[in-house]
């Protein structure tokens, strides 16, 4: 008699064997797809296995399926857990093929294509900034970059400018208020040979900021990434909108936005529709598709990426 394999390990095997040398989002859980895995979503780093745990411990359950997914991927070579009930955060070396004592974070470079890396740092913050349930938006900006100028608000650690040069992107202005972040942007296109002169890196308020970035030439495509909420720097919903109105102005007659929003209260229908009153424009609105692996249970109330063209 054969055991049924666990759903995390078989998720898990797929998608691993899909992106054996490819940071993706390797388990979705908190797309609620997965039942009783709902607090846990996994992200591949290669060679590290990111197990982000939202609600207390892991389940035996859990921990036997990464340890069947550990011995059968050779490629695995340390599975870090970091539990996150918020506001706290504890990370773990569950599994790993070093003889030597690991010390955390771990500081490595990581590749996103065959063509790409970038580096993270894992086991300290929440925030890798990398984001990759954002892979369809990354290929897009890299499908439409070439030849155009391109404006990345709250750019982190400037992953999407990487794809945006990659595609022949003449000008891509990068703009985030986290130093630590800026400094890994500038890394990351070290790492490329991407660093020269047609890129901007702005460790910048970008609410404060609207005289500068008005001043530059208009942009034929903006990304608007905001996180919901960060104390003292952006309010949610409401900055959102300001920074809609303000990208009316930033963008060429025939550029687009591409906005995305995180909140599963809300529908893309009712994101569209929340847009289009904001802009006070007439305005196309078409949805970018999520990559595969991004499973959720309501489509439309998942991660949402809005291509925004305005008429």
């Amino acid at each position: 008699m054969t055991t049924e394999q666990h759903p995390l390990q078989q998720e898990l095997d797929n998608n691993l064997t899909k992106f054996p040398q490819q940071v993706a989002r390797v388990f979705h859980g908190r797309g609620r797809f997965f039942p009783a895995l709902e607090s846990i979503n996994i992200e591949w780093y290669p060679p590290v296995l990111f197990v982000q745990c939202y609600e207390g411990e892991l389940g035996s359950d859990v921990r036997s399926a990464l340890e069947q997914v550990f011995e059968l991927h050779a490629n695995v070579e340390t599975v870090l857990v970091q539990s996150r009930p918020w506001p706290d955060v504890e990370n773990q070396i569950l599994f790993t093929r070093r003889n030597e004592e690991q010390s955390l974070p771990l500081e490595f470079h990581t590749p996103l294509t065959e063509e790409l890396v970038c580096h993270v740092s894992l086991g300290k913050n929440r925030n890798t900034g990398v984001f990759p349930d954002m892979r369809s938006g990354w290929a897009w900006v890299q499908e439409h970059a070439s030849g155009k100028r391109v404006l990345n608000l709250f750019s982190y650690t400037s992953v999407f400018s990487l794809f945006a040069l990659k595609g022949g992107a003449k000008k891509v202005v990068n703009i985030d208020m986290c130093g630590s972040a800026t400094k890994t942007a500038q890394l990351n296109h070290e790492l490329n040979d991407l660093l020269d002169e047609r890129v901007s890196i702005w460790k910048k308020n970008i609410l404060k900021s609207n005289s500068q970035i008005a001043k530059q030439s208009k942009f034929d495509i903006i990304v608007l990434d905001p996180p919901p909420f960060h104390k003292g720097s952006f309010k949610g919903w409401s900055d959102y909108q300001k920074l809609l109105r303000r990208c009316r102005s930033y963008l060429k007659v025939d550029g687009i936005i591409l906005a995305a929003l995180n909140n599963q209260q809300v529908t893309f229908a009712e994101f569209a529709s929340d847009i289009l009153e904001t802009i006070e424009a007439p305005a196309t609105i078409k949805q970018l598709a999520l990559n595969e692996e991004i499973k959720e249970l309501e489509p439309d109330k998942g991660l949402k990426l809005a291509l925004i063209e305005l008429g």
